[in-house]
């Protein structure tokens, strides 16, 4: 993820500042509300993790003993948000109707199952563009990032990705259809 940090904000944030607290809260709103998009099931969760991470943020920021660890413990705190959400799924709070990430809620080894395939899907990708799309997707690095990285250009980092998706889309395909899948 690629945010600067501002350490006079988040220094006067630290120190208790109110003003700095809440011009520290809309700052990095857009970059943890990016972030939660990768990790969360529904754009709903989305909205609940990051309204949770940055009160948390609010509320502990003083405790925050190295400035420049703030981005990497502020990706850490969304992160947890979301899979706390996730895991309210399995114990019986509804998702979506008729979406695998529903049923793999219900049903332990339905995800499992998903999670297997979409392992497995990332591993048979050739390797030039299953590192773009871990990169791109899994990292949350931008396009020129990528291609600094890997020395190629953006191009060929946007060229990669959109193959690398789309052999991921068709070999998940049958996951779009509830239905023709069936579970062990």
């Amino acid at each position: 993820m690629s945010a600067t940090i501002n350490y006079s904000l988040l220094d006067a944030a630290r120190a208790g500042d109110q003003q700095a607290i809440e011009q520290m809260l809309t700052e990095y709103q857009p970059t943890v509300t990016k972030f939660a998009r990768k990790y969360c099931a529904t754009p709903e969760d989305v909205e609940d993790a990051v309204q949770e991470t940055l009160w948390i943020a609010s509320q502990k920021v003083g405790a925050l003993r190295v400035t420049s660890a703030f981005l990497s413990w502020l990706f850490q705190v969304v992160r947890n948000e979301c899979l706390r959400l996730i895991r309210l799924y399995k114990t019986g709070s509804a998702l979506p109707p008729d979406t695998p990430l529903e049923r793999a809620a219900r049903e332990p080894e339905h995800y499992l199952l998903l999670k297997h395939e979409v392992v497995s899907a990332l591993s048979q990708l050739p390797a030039h563009y299953r590192e773009v799309v871990l990169l791109r997707d899994v990292e949350d690095l931008t396009a020129p990032e990528v291609a600094a990285l890997l020395g190629i250009s953006i191009d060929a980092v946007k060229a990669r990705l959109q193959r690398a998706r789309s052999l991921l889309r068709t070999h998940l395909q049958h996951w779009n259809n509830d239905d023709s899948r069936q579970s062990n």
